[in-house]
């Protein structure tokens, strides 16, 4: 709930390279509604960490048009590939079993959001193969999820038609604790990818990410 210290205004939104205001661009949007996103390294959600951020934000902001006092936390999940999991508590993603261990299986992993009523799914890039799901599962996810968004890494995906600039701080610093999970900080190859992440930003006035919208048939045959 740290992060409800955030302002629309904190974030620079542009939707097909015109800027659109954070209200705007989440109009209609309600402190009910649910996001999920992917993670198949565990750490990998750091490449999204604007888009989340600014849906925790319009979650709040749901709060705050009430003027009555609060203390809540959005239902949003990290659904994340291997064990140990990283802790996306400063994302505002807790308690911690909004944190979802999900097998490399696109079925398990689709039911893991159906069964979370999910309406925004971000998952990371990739090459869109055939999958397989029953008919059940293709029915929950055409009834709740209503928006489905491309995510990268390196903050940048390819075709992209929103993007989202906000101040290196504290993002970066919220960045660097899901890398430095107590469980993962003395692991080499999380620890080579949290250099990797800060040598990509370095000196940059901004955090600017990308993401690119997609429909659900598409994001089926990348989940």
């Amino acid at each position: 709930m740290h992060s409800s210290v955030l302002q629309g205004s904190d974030f620079e939104i542009f939707v097909n390279g015109r800027q659109q205001d954070h209200a705007d661009f989440f109009r209609g949007w309600t402190n009910t509604a649910r996001l999920g996103f992917v993670a198949p390294g565990c750490i990998d959600g750091v490449g999204a960490v604007n888009l989340i951020m600014a849906y925790v934000t319009a979650f709040y902001d749901a709060y705050r048009a009430t003027g009555e006092d609060f203390f809540a936390y959005p239902d949003f999940y990290a659904f994340q590939g291997g064990h140990p999991l990283a802790s996306y508590a400063w994302f505002d993603i807790w308690p911690d079993h909004k944190s979802v261990s999900v097998a490399d299986d696109p079925a398990e992993r689709l039911t893991a959001v159906t069964d979370r009523g999910v309406n925004v799914l971000i998952l990371p890039d990739g090459t869109p193969t055939h999958r397989k799901y029953n008919k059940v599962q293709l029915a929950s996810a055409q009834r709740n999820l209503d928006k489905c968004y491309m995510y990268s890494f390196d903050g940048q995906v390819k075709h992209a038609d929103v993007t989202i600039r906000g101040q290196m701080e504290p993002f970066c610093e919220w960045v660097k604790i899901v890398f430095d999970t107590y469980a993962l900080a003395d692991d080499s190859v999380i620890q080579a990818r949290k250099f990797e992440w800060f040598s990509l930003h370095k000196g940059k006035a901004f955090l600017e990410q990308s993401f690119r919208r997609v429909n659900l048939e598409e994001a089926l045959s990348l989940l």
